[in-house]
This record gives C-alpha cells, sequence and structure tokens, in this order.
C-alpha cells in the first residue's frame, strides 16, 4: 500500500490536536452572548457606536450587540443593495460609511490590541470550527490553550471578526450570526 499523505508529523500533530478541541463556550472574559436569528446573510459590519449591522438577502437591521435589542430594520432591499458600495467593502448608513465584511465582502478584524485572535479552521473538513485563543501568554504554543466555539445552529460557511475596539466578537454563518462580548 502506498502512502500518498503528503503532511509532515509536524502538520499531523496540530492536524489532531485541533480534532481534541471541544467545542464550547469563549473563555473569561468573553461573558455576553447574543444570537441573532437571520436567513440569507450576506455581510456585516459594525456602525460607529459598535452596534452591529447584519444585511441580507431581505435588507438590513441594526443591533445592540450585549442585549440584542434591535434599534434599526429596513425592509426595502433596493435600497440595501443601494447602501453597498460595487466592491462590497463598505456600506453606507444615514450616520456615515462603515468597513463590511462576510460571505459577500471582505474579511473581519482577526486580532484585538490586547492579544485575542480568532480564525475559521477546518479540522473536520467540510465543517468549519471557530478557534479563540490568548496569543499573549508565556511560551505561546498554537491551539495549546486555544478554545472551539461552540456554533449552535450555525453551519455552512462561517465567517467572523473583532469589533475596531476588541470589545465584541461577531460570527456569521447560515442560520445568522452569534455575538460574544466581554465586561468592561
Amino acid at each position: 500500500m502506498v502512502n500518498n499523505d503528503k503532511r509532515t508529523p509536524f502538520e499531523l500533530d496540530l492536524l489532531a490536536n485541533a480534532q481534541s478541541l471541544i467545542c464550547t463556550k469563549p473563555p473569561i472574559p468573553w461573558a455576553y452572548e447574543t444570537s441573532i436569528a437571520a436567513n440569507g446573510v450576506l455581510a456585516c459590519g459594525w456602525d460607529h457606536e459598535e452596534n452591529i449591522v447584519l444585511i441580507s438577502g431581505s435588507g438590513y437591521s441594526v443591533t445592540e450587540p450585549i442585549t440584542g435589542r434591535r434599534l434599526h430594520r429596513e425592509r426595502d432591499v433596493d435600497e440595501t443593495y443601494d447602501r453597498m458600495s460595487d466592491d462590497r467593502l463598505t456600506f453606507q448608513l444615514p450616520q456615515g460609511k462603515i468597513s463590511i465584511f462576510g460571505f459577500e465582502a471582505g474579511d473581519g478584524i482577526h486580532m484585538t490590541a490586547d492579544g485575542w485572535q480568532v480564525e475559521v479552521i477546518y479540522p473536520w473538513w467540510p465543517r468549519a470550527t471557530v478557534v479563540l485563543d490568548y496569543l499573549y501568554t508565556t511560551n505561546y504554543t498554537y491551539l495549546k490553550n486555544a478554545t472551539a466555539i461552540d456554533l449552535q445552529r450555525l453551519d455552512g460557511m462561517i465567517k467572523c471578526g473583532f469589533s475596531p475596539s476588541g470589545k465584541h466578537l461577531i460570527i456569521m454563518g447560515s442560520g445568522g450570526a452569534l455575538i460574544y462580548s466581554r465586561k468592561g
């Protein structure tokens, strides 16, 4: 039997470590969880007050991340698409232009100034796993102390990113979005 596996022992160990992660809630200080049910999510962004702007094929909404309270909902699809830039990297709100990321947009912020990192990995291809890790530790080792986040009902393609301040984290999938916020 011929072994066509091109992975190195290091890569195989890394894969085993990733596959051994147990999906759970994010660690302290990520104490607040908000779930937004939405179908057809295309992109999202953060307004100037770090409320989440969720853009879908049926309009857009603005939601307060910690309470989950919807602040605004626009159901006009044509207006929603008119607000999105041609390159799908910005979105025009009444209060001003914001950067967006998602399935039909750019990429999110994956690291905070104080050392939290989020990324999507695929230890069980094609199923995505979102990993949250704190990098500023002594003798840091990739995935050693990482947390695999329970995505609940989110599946399919997954996108994620921190708010500009690093206080909030959003994870988007086919069923909407999960938002985690930290105290303080």
